[in-house]
Formats: C-alpha cells, structure tokens, sequence
C-alpha cells in the first residue's frame, strides 16, 4: 500500500443529504486520539507514505495540527486533509502549514452560494471562500473535491470556468461519484452521472484544470459512454483488483482492464461499455506507483549535436503532466499530477548550472502557473538556452508571451501538426484549438523568440506536409520547422498501422515539403534527433549530418536497434537507427546504407 486514508472523526458542520460518512455524535472507537494514532501506525507500518486525514470533517479536531504532526513524524511523505475549510482561518492553516500538512482537499458541491444549500449551511460558501484564501497564502496545496449527486447536476460543469476566474492556484479537480447513499434519491443513477463527469472533465480541459478521479469511490472506467474523455483520470495499476463490495461478472473476462480493475460496484445496475482497445488500457494505467512514475518521466535527459560537432546537454522538465490537447501519438502520461515544485526547481537547477540547454515541457506547461517562474529559475542558473514547448493554446495571451520573454525564454518550440483545423483538431481529439495555436503563433512571431513548429508525421498527416509548409510560409515566413515521426516510446503510443506509417509513405510528402521550404528559404531540421528519421532515409544536407558528432553510448536508454544495414553505413556512428517498436511493427527494408 502506497497511499491510505484515516479518519479522524464522523461529525461534520454540513449536512449533505448525500453523504453516507457524517453521525450526530462522534464515536471514541473511531475519534479518539490513540485510534487515530495508531490507525497512522498501522498505515505507515504497511507501507503507506501518502495519509490523506478524512472525516467527517477533521477541522473539529482541536488537536488536528498535533494529528498531522504525529503522522509526519512517523514517516508519511506526504499529508493531506479533506476538508470543508469553512472553519479554517489564517492562524489555523498557519499552524496546519507548519505541523506539515502538504495538501488540502476542500469539498465543492458547487461554486457560488447555490452550494449552501445543498450542504445545508447558510453562508457556508463564503466561509469555505475565505478558508480556501488561509490556506493558500499559508503555503498548502490546495486542491477541489467535487462530487456529482442529482443535486448539483446541473452546477457541476460550471465550476472550472468559475474557480478559473478567480485565478486560485488549484492543483487538480478531484471528481467524486457516490454510488451509496442513506438516502438514495440524493444520487443521481450512475450512468447519469458518468455523463455529467465526462462534461466537467470537457470544461476542466478548456481552462487547463488537471482533474481526477477520487479512488476512495470506485467507478469503473466501463461506466462511462466514451471511456476515452476520462482515461486521464485514472491512474490504475495491474494488481488493483481487490475492494470490498465489487465484483467481476462476464464482461469483466473480455476487458482488457480487467487485471487493475477491482469489477462493478454490487447492486448498482448500469450500461457497460467494456475496454476493448488496447491503448484505452494503457491510457487508463500507471506502470507502478503515481510517484514512481512521476519521478520516472519528470525529466528526459539528452543531447544536442550542432555541424561542428559540438555536443550540449539538453534537459526536457516535464512541469506538469496534463494537457489542454490528447494527441493520440503522446507519450506523456498525462493523467498522472504534477511533480512536486521542489522536484521541478531541482531537476531545473541541475542542466542549467552545467551550462545544458533547459527545455520546460508537460503536457502542457502553460497551465502552470509557475512557468515564469521556471523561466526565470532557469536563466538566472546558467542555462544557455531556454525553450518552452507547447501547443500554444494559452499564447494567444500577449501578457502572457511578455511576461515569458522578460524571464528570458530564448525558444519556443510549438506543437501543429497540419494545415488545417479537420485534420488537427482529429489528431489532438480537442477541437476548436487548431484555431487557437494559430492565434498563438501570431504572437509569438511578433517576438524576438527563435519560434518552429513541429509536425509530427502520423498516419493522420502524412500527405498533409506540403500544405502546412505553404501555411508557415505565408503565415510565418520567420519561423523555422522541426519534424519528428510518430514514435513508440512508450507504453502509452499504439504501435498500429492506423496510427504508425511506413517512412517509405511519408517521404514523397516530406521530400516535395522540403522543396518548397527550400525555395521560400525556411529552414527544416530535426532529422537527427531521436525523433527524427534514420538518417540514411533524410533527403538533404547529408554533409551537414556527416559532421555530426558521434552519439554517446547507450544515450538512447536501448529503445533503438541498429540492424544490419546498418553496420554498412558511414553514417552508422552518428544514427540512432530504427526504433524498437517501428521495426517489430513494419521490419527494416527501407534502410538504404550510406555508403560514401
């Protein structure tokens, strides 16, 4: 067990009609304090090194700050608290803030005083307001725990706008769907729900809110109409089949989830739709822990090689994990949370005073708020060079592009993968937002930032590329071009035919491509990158990649192979060869050896 949750009490100063965890009087066989106390023994002994202190509500706790103190000091890593916050003021989370409370997870029923009424609490709202406020000037992440019940159906979907508004520093929204309830007709029928979750998830997106699903109430992925829109909500590990009061029946054996699923929850009745495909498995899945992962993708570390055979670090820090877009060809995981800021400054601290070229990456790093913050960390340390990479959906906000320029960005590298908004919008499964990076790249244009976009060939595009380079020529004249291929790098990237082209199909679009960039004078690269090409298969400036450095060993992690062709070739040395996953899936008889 990685995480656990304790509780603290069972009173609560709102009455939600829904809630199935509040009594009248607390119980000392459950709040007392040597039971609590030895509840966070228990879970630290079995391994737990996240404690999340749920009620009730544990702010009528007088000794709540002596409670997370005792569970830091026995070794939970991190603490959070599930909250109402409306009895917190400023000298309450200052105290929480220094016994090591780390997280604070406030319940929202919905955003504005409508929600009084649903907790039963006249000027509830404005009191959690003002407690939201203490906490996050006390230093305590804060995050939204929104659940879904027949009476806030129609309120749900507006809070991400609203919270948006307001500019708080939200970590994630955390989703909750009660299955159970003293009183049923609170709840609305599950597959309802799952439909008014599948929306919020929508409008989360489209203000860059990361949000979750609470896993203290289970609802299988199985339970939503397109499982697809909320497979970045899970973070589901093989083994995670055991709770209480689920059960697997026949659709279970045919879904491809069916090894970290725990089944359905007994007697809730519902409309199944089984996963089938096999990357809706991956999408749904972590490899191992949510920190272990986090820590495994926070930061990718590699190389530049210029003609002069001049090789640079280069560090690409992951700043957050979720995304405005879903590009099927992603292979960030983007459903985990974000890393922990100190984790983020460190990994930046650490390419920058080495002198290395600093690339901040997500997701999507503009929806966080600290990125020019990261910018500035980054230039003030020594980083030669500061890129941002981005689908730019947020840039179309000129304060925004200012204020990064003023930290001292360098580069901007923009994700736009056609030339027009049906094949983007089809790619990034977000439409509305090829529009959107296009308004993007209008204002960084008017930068002084050294700004390309980068096409990544895919199934999708592949005859798209002479197009899109009339669109950057015509639009963006001053912008350079990178292309990279759809790549199989991680678990998460179909390795499909639908998704995976053959190079031999794609290179009459890139060749006729690069004409025309040639005779505007646009300048196309990327090619010797690992997402690049082989490099026998590039169709230019092959003396330009004959000077290239040699490539360290084992640089590419093992994910590249170098099959025969290519210990014939001059460039062998220089080449990162085939992907692991392109061979299994198309072989290597289109390599062609240089020879000469």
């Amino acid at each position: 067990m990685y995480s656990a949750r304790v509780t603290t009490n069972e009173t609560c100063n709102h009455d939600c009609a829904f809630c199935d965890a509040r009594r009248s009087e607390e119980r000392a066989s459950v709040a007392g304090s040597a039971v609590v106390r030895k509840g966070i023994d228990e879970a630290i002994a079995a391994g737990a090194r996240e404690l999340t202190l749920t009620g009730g509500e544990p702010t009528l706790r007088k000794d709540l700050a002596a409670i997370v103190q005792y569970a830091a000091r026995a070794g939970a890593g991190r603490i959070a608290v599930e909250t109402n916050a409306a009895l917190i003021d400023g000298a309450r989370a200052r105290q929480l803030a220094a016994a090591g409370l780390a997280v604070a997870r406030v319940h929202v029923p919905a955003w504005g005083t409508e929600a009084d009424a649903i907790t039963r609490d006249d000027g509830g709202f404005a009191a959690m307001r003002a407690g939201v406020d203490a906490l996050v000037a006390a230093g305590i992440e804060l995050e939204l725990s929104v659940p879904i019940v027949r009476a806030n159906r129609g309120l749900v979907a507006r809070i991400p706008a609203l919270v948006a508004a307001e500019a708080l520093p939200v970590a994630a929204l955390v989703v909750v769907l009660p299955i159970r309830s003293p009183q049923p007709d609170a709840l609305l029928p599950l597959a309802d729900a799952a439909a008014v979750a599948e929306e919020l998830a929508r409008r989360a997106r489209d203000v860059g809110m990361t949000v979750r699903f609470d896993t203290n109430t289970f609802v299988p992925p199985c339970a939503f109409p397109t499982p697809r829109h909320v497979a970045h909500m899970y973070s589901m590990t093989p083994g995670g089949t055991e709770r209480p009061r689920y059960a697997r029946d026949d659709d279970c054996a045919g879904c491809l989830v069916a090894d970290r699923c725990p089944g359905v929850p007994e007697g809730i009745a519902f409309p199944r739709h089984p996963i089938r495909e096999d990357r809706m498995r991956r999408r749904l899945s972590v490899i191992s822990t949510v920190n272990e992962q986090i820590e495994r993708e926070l930061v990718a570390r590699e190389i530049t090689r210029g003609p002069n055979g001049a090789v640079l670090p280069v560090h690409t820090v992951r700043v957050n994990f979720h995304c405005n877009q879903a590009c099927r060809f992603c292979f960030v995981s983007t459903h985990l949370p974000a890393a922990e800021d100190a984790a983020i400054r460190a990994a930046i601290l650490e390419v920058s005073r080495a002198g290395g070229q600093l690339a901040l990456s997500g997701g999507e790093p503009t929806l966080n708020p600290r990125l020019v913050e990261y910018v500035k960390l980054g230039v003030d340390n020594g980083a030669r060079e500061v890129e941002l990479q981005t689908n730019a959906i947020r840039l179309g906000d000129a304060a925004l592009v200012r204020q990064l320029v003023d930290a001292g960005l360098t580069h901007a590298l923009v994700s736009l993968h056609a030339s027009n908004a049906d094949i983007s919008d089809a790619i990034t499964d977000a439409p509305g937002t090829f529009d959107k990076t296009v308004a993007g790249l209008d204002q960084l244009a008017k930068t002084s930032l050294e700004t390309r976009v980068n096409f990544v060939f895919c199934e999708a595009n592949r005859l798209d590329f002479p197009r899109y380079v009339d669109l950057v020529s015509s639009r963006w004249p001053t912008l350079g071009i990178t292309v990279s291929f759809v790549a199989s790098s991680t678990d998460v990237v179909p390795r499909t035919r639908e998704m995976m082209p053959r190079y031999s199909e794609v290179l009459p679009a890139l060749y006729e491509g690069l004409e025309k960039a040639s005779a505007v004078g646009i300048r196309v690269c990327g090619f010797e990158s690992m997402c690049g090409v082989p490099l026998c298969l590039v169709p230019h400036d092959m003396d330009r990649h004959a000077d290239l450095a040699a490539l360290p060993d084992g640089i590419d992690g093992g994910e590249f192979l170098k099959p025969e062709p290519c210990g014939r070739c001059a460039l062998e040395a220089k080449c990162y060869g085939l992907r692991r996953g392109y061979a299994a899936l198309h072989g290597w008889d289109e390599l062609r050896p240089v020879t000469a």
